[in-house]
């Protein structure tokens, strides 16, 4: 990341920043951190620090997610593959034709960023925000000036900042308590609350696109198993941890989308820690057979049903009235 020197200069940033509580303020350079200019939010910090070369604005905490060694080989290699095959691919589509400038893109929970290297290298202006632990890999990234430690729930970019939106599997761990599957009692607030700031900065007629198992298929493959185990945990359809097409539809029109639809899921995993052994070749046939059949044109209403484990979520911005 790149700063002005001289005091109250503007964070030179790959997007402008503003107060992540106050969004009314460009953030600026004092010595060793970052302020806002004096507002009227009593909750503003007024200073934020500079970690390891990254600004830290995180409001609300950090995300004590887990990380060893091998987790985290496995998740960069995974992700990879799916920025590859599936996020890449997408957004040409979603914004070909688009204007000269190269679209803007944030994500959201970007882990270790994996993702905004591989859209920067193809073209787009990506941004990657998370505020767990595994943004400890962030100095070795290609593109570090475009990462920054921030809460989804808090963005600190102002109104109308990016061409697109994007998360993986972040919305089932907003309003948990610590990373498990249990909810506290004001999750709805909470995931309402991602998904206002993820429209807020979204310029209109813009993407915002998520993903996440399934809430009304019967079984979570995607989590609560340990490495190098198949056993999927049995998911109780009532169970509020995870999100159906319905509840995402629900969160984005009431944060000011006009239109949300569930797009195909073929390519979305690469399998790549399955498909090393002969039994996780075997067990994860269904599976990758399950994603292909509800990618089909034919199958599109099968997406929002209880037939497919995961779900990838288009939600398009309105635009104002001409």
């Amino acid at each position: 990341m790149s700063v002005r020197t001289a005091d109250q200069h503007a964070v030179e940033f790959a997007v402008p920043l503003v107060c992540p509580v106050c969004h009314e303020h460009p953030l600026r350079r004092r010595n060793d951190h970052l302020a806002c200019p004096p507002c009227n939010r009593a909750d503003c910090p007024r200073g934020f620090a500079v970690v390891g070369g990254f600004p830290d604005l995180i409001v609300g905490g950090r995300f004590d997610d887990p990380t060893d060694a091998a987790g985290m080989a496995y998740e960069e290699n995974s992700n990879l593959y799916t920025a590859e095959h599936y996020w890449t691919p997408l957004f040409q589509r979603l914004y070909a034709g688009h204007e000269k400038r190269a679209p803007r893109i944030l994500a959201v929970g970007c882990g270790t960023g994996v993702e905004v290297d591989v859209l920067n290298r193809a073209g787009f202006e990506c941004v990657g925000i998370d505020n767990g632990n595994r943004t400890k890999v962030w100095p070795h990234r290609e593109y570090c000036r475009n990462f920054l430690l921030a809460n989804g729930l808090n963005l600190p970019f102002p109104d109308q900042s990016f061409d697109g939106v994007f998360c993986g599997c972040v919305f089932p761990h907003v309003g948990v308590v610590g990373d498990t599957s249990m909810v506290n009692d004001h999750y709805r607030e909470d995931r309402l609350q991602l998904a206002r700031e993820m429209a807020r900065v979204l310029r209109p007629g813009g993407n915002i696109v998520v993903s996440s198992p399934n809430r009304m298929f019967p079984f979570d493959i995607f989590h609560g198993r340990t490495p190098g185990s198949y056993k999927p945990r049995l998911n109780l359809p009532t169970n509020p941890f995870l999100l159906s097409f319905g509840d995402y539809r629900s969160l984005f029109i009431a944060a000011g989308c006009d239109r949300a639809q569930p797009l195909p899921i073929r390519d979305y995993w690469g399998f790549v820690r399955s498909k090393n052994s002969w039994k996780g070749r075997l067990l994860g046939a269904p599976v990758r057979a399950n994603f292909w059949l509800v990618s089909q044109p034919w199958a599109r209403l099968l997406r929002r049903t209880p037939v497919t484990p995961w779900l990838v979520v288009l939600a398009s911005k309105r635009k104002p009235p001409q």
